[in-house]
């Protein structure tokens, strides 16, 4: 049996074009990601707590540890970015020496953001300590009930300095970025 080669085009069968990988983003980008994230936290955060439903939060806090990360990995790029870029930049990609390094830029914080910024370690744990799991949930519930909106202060502070010193239109290069 012989297939008609207008069959074959029905079913679209052609491969997908591969994409080369993105290794470069512009500071607004990073920081519209950020706050993509952040509203997110809050927004989860927030069905969180008006849900009695458990698979609704169960769900819930699965997006939040997500977007946690993502937030966190972005964070710690723009911190070091912006040390980079004033000189001041030791060389640390520790999320721990993010959060420091973010402290010595002396934004107002508000409380949220102060306690987000000390649990923000949270992440580390919840990525590579799954032995602890029921814990570190445990601790993710108390962020989504009292800090999470911590997480638009920290965004908002960057991207006022990223504003006043320039540095919206500038290129971070995931390569070089912590050579």
């Amino acid at each position: 049996m012989k297939f008609s080669e207008d069959i074959l085009k029905k079913f679209n069968l052609a491969p997908e074009e591969e994409k080369e990988p993105v290794n470069i983003m512009q500071i607004s980008e990073m920081l519209q990601l950020l706050k993509i994230c952040a509203e997110r936290i809050i927004q989860k955060s927030e069905k969180y707590m008006e849900s009695t439903n458990a698979d609704e939060q169960l769900d819930c806090m699965d997006i939040v540890t997500v977007k946690l990360n993502d937030f966190t990995q972005v964070f710690k790029d723009l911190v070091i970015f912006m040390r980079k870029e004033e000189g001041s930049y030791k060389g640390g990609t520790s999320l721990r020496y993010c959060i420091n390094s973010y402290n010595t830029f002396e934004f107002h914080q508000t409380e949220s953001e102060k306690i987000l910024l000390r649990e923000l370690l949270l992440r580390n744990e919840i990525t590579h300590d799954y032995f602890n799991r029921e814990l570190h949930q445990q601790k993710l519930i108390w962020i989504m009930r009292n800090c999470y909106k911590g997480s638009l202060d920290i965004h908002d502070n960057l991207k006022d300095y990223c504003s006043e010193h320039g540095l919206l239109t500038k290129y971070v290069d995931k390569n070089s970025l912590f050579g």
